[in-house]
């Protein structure tokens, strides 16, 4: 299994685990897991992203999968799309 179907693979595990609930329960290492997972999504996209800290589900999708990521450079909500590039927002 390649490296990109890996980390596609764990935050869909992630998302299960929590279900598709709008609210996802977060525990330190569930966050900065979800954290790292989303981060290397958006970094091979070509965001920097350094020093992700905090992922959790966007309370404001309900059927999505969409994440809040902060990282030390900026906040951005992440739509993953299976078998495409992610849509990245960056949030101020």
């Amino acid at each position: 299994m390649n490296a990109v179907k890996s980390r596609w693979t764990a935050v869909l595990a992630i998302t299960l685990t929590y279900g598709a609930s709008p609210v996802m329960a977060q525990t330190g290492s569930d966050d900065t897991a979800a954290a790292a997972l989303v981060a290397d999504q958006v970094r091979e996209q070509g965001i920097a992203c350094t020093e992700p800290t905090t992922a959790g589900r966007d309370p404001s999708v309900y059927d999505d999968a969409v994440w809040l990521l902060t990282c030390a450079d900026g906040k951005y909500r992440v739509r993953l799309v299976p078998d495409q590039a992610a849509v990245i927002e960056t949030l101020n």
